[in-house]
């Protein structure tokens, strides 16, 4: 149970305590030592009958009730008889799983919203229902015109049962949304639709769309900052317009992507479903697109989408468009058995000139020879003079993935740090053989340190005399400080 619940019943506790005191003593403290004393005087006041939890400022019993669940919140009309209806006035109402569980308990939860809706009084700010067990039904539009389009600033609804649930247009008359979040439920504004001129957040999951009108739709929502799009409709052209647009979270299906004009965008998040269709093209366009956002610092992409870079192994030094603001890249499913996908990303890494962390997730298992045998024949990475971390997640240790991390040691000179999250169905000692082995290849960092991440932890300070490609002694004699956690 939530502590602001405790903290109520204790208040309530505390008056009733007093106002006993009152009566065992029935005489006043200041009156018996002869003077007055302030806080004799403030129990006195207490215990003459003052509600001490009505009286507390509107302003912060909302503030209280807003962080209680539902259940709990609709508990404290048992507080006092001036509490019954406070909660009435609570601006949150949130059925969410904690709901689900600890009151339904195989209810029905049409009702319940209805009459709560019904019952509630004053502005209401924040509406959302998340409950695993809601099937789309015609009371869902009845909520949305029960609630004040004039007050209502987020709004979440997630349709888990019985399919997609099309929302009524009043969804449209909630000019001050200032964070809109709809699961299954087909998003279609009208074309007179002016936007949601306030809206911060978008987050639409599984949400059919018009692609055609969706980018329009965008550009009227100028405030947005935020916006997710998780397995909607598929978009042959991806068109994101934002002035002051920071993040944007895609996976679905896309043919390209367009940046109209998003000055501040500085954190993108792609994926793509098995059915996208990856081509030499896109690959090309994607990166050119992405080297168009003068804000671009954080960049998450599915490696797959830069396959389309190298032909037959024959990828680019570098990229004929440099990001010249991303300064740390995320590179999820990393196939090293393909030799086009690990030659592209190669390439993409060179084209980021200011990369300050790369991690890379892979989703290899087996050993491919001539992957190995191309990452041997690269010249080191000369142009990445600020990378300082890389991260290798789902590690497997065979062939590729080593001569890959081998090759990266040997070309960052400002290395500080390698983290590596071994794979859990590949790796059976926990990493200690990956370890031992990476500690013995040639490195241009003096300063690099190994973080194993698996379970437990134990530091291990090793100093030994390995080739240092960074220094012009050779035999660089320095201290290596292994973090070793398994």
């Amino acid at each position: 149970m939530s502590p602001w619940f405790y903290a109520l019943n204790g208040l309530l506790f505390l008056t009733f305590f007093l106002k006993l005191f009152k009566i065992l003593t029935r005489s006043k403290p200041s009156q018996e030592i002869g003077h007055s004393c302030p806080v004799y005087e403030e129990m006195d006041d207490l215990a003459s009958g003052v509600d001490t939890i009505t009286t507390l400022p509107h302003s912060i019993i909302e503030n209280i009730l807003s962080r209680l669940p539902l259940r709990e919140m609709v508990r404290t009309s048992l507080l006092s008889r001036e509490w019954k209806d406070r909660w009435l006035t609570c601006p949150d109402l949130v059925f969410d799983v904690r709901f689900d569980q600890m009151f339904l308990k195989g209810r029905e939860l049409n009702p319940i919203i209805h009459h709560v809706l019904r019952q509630h009084r004053g502005p209401l700010l924040r509406f959302a229902v998340q409950v695993p067990s809601l099937r789309s039904c015609p009371e869902i539009d009845e909520w949305l015109h029960l609630l004040p389009n004039h007050t209502l600033q987020d709004l979440f609804l997630r349709v888990s049962i019985g399919g997609e649930h099309r929302l009524t247009t009043h969804l449209f008359t909630f000019r001050h949304l200032r964070n809109l979040r709809l699961e299954s439920c087909p998003f279609h504004p009208s074309l007179r639709f002016e936007g949601f001129n306030k809206l911060v957040t978008l987050h639409l999951q599984n949400v059919g769309l018009v692609p055609d009108r969706f980018g329009d739709f965008l550009a009227s929502c100028s405030a947005i900052q935020t916006l997710i799009l998780f397995h909607c409709t598929s978009f042959n052209c991806l068109e994101i317009t934002g002035p002051r647009l920071k993040l944007l979270e895609f996976n679905g299906i896309f043919s390209s992507i367009s940046f109209k004009y998003c000055p501040l965008l500085r954190d993108v998040r792609l994926a793509f479903s098995p059915e996208s269709n990856v081509e030499n093209d896109f690959s090309s366009s994607l990166a050119e697109s992405l080297s168009c956002l003068p804000a671009l610092e954080e960049l998450e992409l599915q490696a797959n989408a830069l396959e389309g870079l190298s032909r037959s192994g024959a990828a680019p030094e570098k990229l004929a468009v440099a990001l010249k603001s991303q300064k740390n890249l995320h590179l999820t499913n990393m196939y090293f058995e393909k030799i086009a996908e690990t030659a592209s990303a190669i390439s993409f890494i060179r084209s980021c000139p200011i990369l300050q962390k790369l991690r890379i997730t892979g989703y290899t298992y087996e050993a491919v020879d001539f992957v190995a045998g191309f990452l041997r024949s690269q010249q080191p990475i000369e142009c990445l003079a600020q990378l300082k971390s890389i991260k290798m997640q789902l590690f497997c240790g065979n062939e590729s993935e080593m001569e890959f991390l081998k090759y990266m040691l040997s070309s960052v000179a400002a290395l500080e740090e390698v983290v590596i999250t071994p794979h859990p169905g590949c790796i059976t000692d926990g990493g200690e053989a990956i370890l031992n082995e990476i500690k013995q290849y040639p490195r241009a960092s003096s300063r690099a340190e190994f973080i194993n991440l698996d379970g437990n932890t134990r530091v291990l300070s090793v100093e030994q005399t390995i080739p240092c490609l960074h220094s012009c002694d050779v035999h660089c004699l320095h201290s290596c400080d292994v973090l070793y956690r398994w």
